[in-house]
């Protein structure tokens, strides 16, 4: 078994930055933008103007 974690190490975790919640924000930001350029240059522009 582990050992219980001690209050310095509890309140360095408390401290640090969130990184997976930046990672995770950041891989959700990119398929958005991904996926926005795909409908705009693969749906939307193909079609052409409305008529």
């Amino acid at each position: 078994m582990s050992q219980p974690l001690s209050e310095e190490e509890k309140q360095q975790i408390l401290n640090s930055p969130p990184k997976g919640t930046w990672a995770l924000l950041l891989m959700v930001g990119i398929g958005m933008a991904v996926a926005w350029l795909f409908l705009y240059f693969g749906v939307f522009i193909p079609r052409g103007s409305v008529q």
